[in-house]
């Protein structure tokens, strides 16, 4: 599988699942993450496409034929309607979405790697995220973005990164 051939899927697919799940709006309103679920969804999403999934190996969170992934759900402190104002560590979560970049970028082990990860509450035209997003992209070969709703209207960004 291609990077393409992968945010096709991915860009396609991801925001589907998200969009059906009424159970996620309560993590969003109270800016939870939900990476655990979003690994699940995500192998669930894989395997239509291949049978050779594996979660958590090498420290690694999906890894499949021959890719790694890593992946992330992070949070904002941006005000957003209908979700409740936390301060939450913007650049504490770009930092570990690096660290991830960083990781893959020293693993040998497998020929391709990439980081998934969602933003919420987030739009393209959030002012300030640009200078975030431009450490990550910086860091990487190549990076794909879409903005998506949940399923109660709360934006956020699905990128997808090649390391």
């Amino acid at each position: 599988m291609t990077f393409e051939e992968l945010w096709n899927i991915l860009e396609r697919e991801v925001p589907n699942k998200i969009n059906r799940h009424d159970g996620l709006n309560f993590f969003i309103k109270n800016r939870a993450k939900f990476e655990g679920w979003f690994k699940v969804e995500l192998c669930d999403i894989l395997s239509r496409h291949t049978n050779n999934i594996t979660p958590e190996k090498d420290r690694i969170d999906i890894v499949f034929d021959d890719w790694a992934l890593e992946l992330k759900t992070s949070n904002t402190n941006y005000r957003y309607e209908d979700v409740e104002n936390k301060t939450r560590p913007v650049t504490k979560n770009v930092t570990s979405i690096i660290k991830d970049i960083v990781d893959l970028r020293n693993n040998e082990n497998y020929k391709n790697k990439a980081v998934v990860f969602i933003i919420f509450p987030l739009s393209k035209t959030t002012k300030d995220w640009d200078k975030h997003i431009s450490k990550i992209k910086n860091e990487l070969q190549e990076l794909k973005e879409k903005e998506f709703s949940f399923k109660g209207g709360t934006n956020a960004m699905l990128y997808c990164g090649l390391v």
